[in-house]
């Protein structure tokens, strides 16, 4: 489980902790953005898991220049991943709790999310050679620690976390209690949605899965399915599709325009291409979407001394 010394990751510890037969190892990683107060959160984590008997892995990650909260939440995850793989875990366990949903949720409308987004988070997540758990997404930040205060359990307090320069803060300590200064109950209703918005969601990703199924391999994906398709299985299928054939990198989604571009191909002549993340490309073919990376680019573009980007092929 990721054990970062807060209320939320404290709480979350001790319920693991209290389950009989469970086996069970903490990862906290220190970012180093704080200074001394980060590395008191190590500290502090040290003590508390040995005082429980937890086994407790530490990890310090370098940002370089880059000390901004996206790029400390990669470096987590990837310090995760390797972690996971080292240790042959299977299943790692976070503390977010609904209040994150609830912020994570009003993060992506105001950015303009789908239904995938507007989601949230989900319980239940399959990753590359694990799955990931949120088993505290019904409880409040103020419910756990009141749970906490009750048992004389202590936490630490990230003080950047009252700071207005990131999004997420200012949506917390400003917008959301707006939100339930207007309409009591808000945050819950709102994770509510999410939650029907996730089962429409799923719906629609099974027909996608479907779709691509036979229709679809590594690199390349049949047109003719995804023409007689609903607009709405269509795009999720593509992304499904880059997803698994792109770039294995954390940040490579297709964006909404991405996504418009590439579904717009299905109606072009044979032999165009559309840009994609990464230096990629995609090109239509008779009969299908072939992706061509980047190493494939600049090689036909060395063999022939012509840009591949709109280059006429034969078609098959």
């Amino acid at each position: 489980m990721g054990l970062s010394g807060g209320a939320d990751s404290v709480a979350l510890l001790t319920l693991l902790h209290e389950i009989p037969g469970a086996e069970m190892e903490a990862v906290h990683i220190n970012h180093g953005l704080r200074g001394e107060e980060s590395d008191g959160d190590e500290r502090f984590v040290r003590t508390l898991c040995k005082e429980m008997g937890v086994p407790l892995w530490v990890r310090r990650v370098d940002l370089g220049s880059r000390r901004d909260e996206n790029t400390a939440r990669e470096a987590r995850y990837a310090a995760y991943d390797q972690i996971l793989r080292e240790r042959e875990i299977r299943c790692l366990v976070l503390a977010h709790q609904r209040d994150d949903q609830a912020e994570t949720v009003m993060m992506r409308l105001l950015r303009g999310a789908g239904p995938e987004g507007m989601r949230g988070m989900k319980r239940l997540e399959a990753r590359r050679g694990y799955v990931l758990l949120r088993p505290m997404l019904d409880l409040s930040g103020s419910e756990l620690r009141e749970a906490l205060r009750e048992r004389g359990i202590s936490w630490r307090e990230d003080r950047t976390n009252q700071e207005t320069d990131y999004f997420r803060n200012r949506i917390r300590l400003q917008l959301l209690p707006q939100m339930e200064a207007l309409a009591p109950g808000a945050a819950e209703r709102l994770c509510h949605t999410a939650e029907l918005i996730g089962q429409d969601a799923d719906a629609l990703e099974a027909e996608a899965e479907a779709l691509l199924e036979g229709s679809s391999g590594e690199g390349w994906i049949l047109t003719e399915p995804l023409e007689q398709a609903s607009e709405a299985v269509r795009s999720r299928a593509l992304r499904i599709w880059w997803n698994r054939s792109g770039p294995l990198r954390k940040q490579r989604g297709l964006t909404y325009s991405q996504t418009r571009r590439l579904e717009a191909l299905l109606g072009k002549h044979p032999g165009e291409t559309e840009n994609l993340p990464a230096g990629w490309r995609v090109r239509r073919r008779k009969d299908r979407l072939i992706l061509i990376q980047p190493a494939e680019i600049k090689t036909e573009e060395k063999r022939t001394g012509i840009p591949c980007e709109g280059r006429e092929e034969e078609t098959r």
